[in-house]
C-alpha cells in the first residue's frame, strides 16, 4: 500500500549526493521560462502533477527545495535514495508506484491532489525507457482532474551519469534554465484510449519545454 513515508534514512551513496547537491547547488544559478506566471514556489493548494525527465531529479529537487511538493517514489534501492534525498530538501514522499500494477501509487497520488497538494512525478521512471512517458501520470491526472505542468531542466554545463536515464548533474556555477511548459489538462476526452492519448500529449509537451 502507498504512504507518506516518514524519516529515511540516509546511506552512504544518498549521503554523498545529498553533499554533492548542497555543495554544487549552492553555486547553480537559476532562471525561469516560459508559463512562470504558474509561480512554482508559491503554489500550495493548486493542486497540480509537476512531470520531467527522472535525468532531472537533482536540479529539479535541489532548486524547488522547501516548497511543499510531494514526490511519487518507489520503493527500490535506487527510489528509497532519491527518496531519503529529497526528504532532506523539504519534499514529502509518497511511497508507491503509478505503473507495474501500482494501484495503490495511483490512489495516494489522486487523494493529494483533490486535497490541493502538488505531485512531482517523472513519467520514464523508475527504470525507463529513457524519455519514454509511460500511462501513469496520465491516470492519475484523470483519475484526480489533475492538471500536468511539464517541467524541464536546461543546464549550461553538466556531466551525465552511465545510468539507464542519463542521470544529469550540473556542473559547478553552472546557468540552469527551467523551462515551465503549457498545463494539460487531466480530463477523459472523446479518444478510445484517453490515457494513452494524454500520454502522447505529455511526451510532446515534455520535448516542447527542451
Amino acid at each position: 500500500m502507498a504512504r507518506i513515508a516518514h524519516h529515511i534514512p540516509l546511506d552512504a551513496v544518498s549521503a554523498s549526493i545529498l553533499s554533492l547537491g548542497n555543495l554544487f547547488g549552492l553555486t547553480w544559478r537559476f532562471s525561469l521560462k516560459g508559463r512562470i506566471d504558474l509561480d512554482l514556489y508559491r503554489d500550495g493548494g493548486r493542486g497540480r502533477i509537476y512531470a520531467f525527465w527522472h535525468s532531472h531529479l537533482l536540479s529539479m529537487a535541489f532548486h524547488f527545495r522547501n516548497t511543499g511538493k510531494m514526490a511519487l517514489v518507489s520503493e527500490s534501492r535506487d527510489g528509497r535514495r532519491a527518496a531519503a534525498v529529497a526528504q532532506r530538501w523539504g519534499h514529502a514522499i509518497i511511497h508507491g508506484s503509478s505503473s507495474h500494477g501500482g494501484a495503490s501509487g495511483l490512489r495516494a497520488c489522486a487523494r493529494e491532489l483533490r486535497q490541493g497538494n502538488n505531485i512531482v512525478i517523472t513519467p520514464d521512471g523508475p527504470r525507463g525507457p529513457r524519455e519514454i512517458a509511460k500511462p501513469g501520470v496520465s491516470r492519475i491526472a484523470i483519475l484526480a482532474r489533475a492538471p500536468v505542468v511539464p517541467l524541464r531542466a536546461i543546464p549550461s554545463r553538466a556531466f551525465r551519469l552511465h545510468s539507464w536515464d542519463g542521470f544529469m548533474i550540473p556542473l559547478p556555477f553552472a546557468r540552469i534554465e527551467i523551462h515551465i511548459g503549457e498545463p494539460i489538462a487531466g480530463m477523459a476526452d472523446s479518444a478510445d484510449n484517453p490515457v494513452a492519448a494524454l500520454t502522447s500529449r505529455i511526451q510532446q509537451s515534455l520535448g516542447e519545454t527542451a
